[in-house]
């Protein structure tokens, strides 16, 4: 079972007509990942070394990007889309990346970028996504107060230690779990089996999950 995902290009330049154009590029592999200090930390994925151009088969990765990932239908069926995450922005890609790996999906990088993606919504006169949450609910800034929320869901799964059962409820917020292991990790592969495979550890002071930023075999195309 395979999954091809990677983070598309911004648009290049406009054609004759003044539409967004699209070139073929070399693609470029998930390779990379950090934790920020932000409101709500949580692991963010990024792109490493890209492929050169003379590649005769595509590499494995360890994230799948929220943003292109394109699979056989039977995905849907052992990674359902988790409807207990509204709203989820950060946090959804290392959701999907260890449920699916966990339930025998090997992800790969393709080796072309054969489409974009605009990334800059305020040319179009379009808001972004954190900001149309808070059109929705006329309410300023309610985007982060649910992200807050709904990360700790994320944050469990993945065995944060921040976001165990015990510190969920004694927040009393036990509602955030609802149905989880309908939703939750794979019995293919282990949870420490994705960490070892992703190069990823738990920093008991911290409290987090953590990477170490750059992933040798990925940025080589070793699997």
């Amino acid at each position: 079972k395979s999954v091809l995902s990677s983070y598309p290009p911004g648009f290049q330049g406009h054609t004759s007509d003044d539409l967004p154009s699209v070139k073929e590029t070399n693609g470029a592999r998930l390779c990379t990942c950090e934790t920020k200090p932000e409101p709500h930390p949580i692991i963010r994925i990024n792109t490493g070394t890209g492929y050169r151009g003379n590649e005769t088969r595509p590499t494995q990765i360890p994230f799948i990007a929220a943003g292109f990932f394109f699979a056989r239908a039977e995905f849907l069926i052992d990674v359902p889309f988790d409807p207990f995450l509204p709203w989820c922005f950060m946090g959804e890609e290392i959701a999907l990346s260890i449920r699916a790996w966990t339930s025998g999906w090997d992800i790969y990088a393709p080796r072309k970028n054969l489409i974009a993606h605009q990334y800059r919504p305020g040319k179009m006169g379009m808001p972004k996504f954190w900001e149309s949450v808070n059109q929705f609910w006329h309410k300023p800034g309610i985007s982060n107060r649910m992200t807050g929320m709904v990360v700790q869901r994320v944050k469990n799964m993945v065995k944060y230690p921040d976001s165990s059962y015990e510190r969920i409820r004694n927040r009393n917020q036990e509602v955030v779990l609802m149905d989880i292991d309908q939703y939750g990790m794979g019995n293919i592969r282990t949870w420490q089996e994705y960490m070892d495979f992703a190069e990823l550890y738990i920093d008991i002071q911290a409290e987090a999950i953590m990477c170490g930023k750059t992933i040798g075999w990925c940025n080589e195309g070793l699997k």
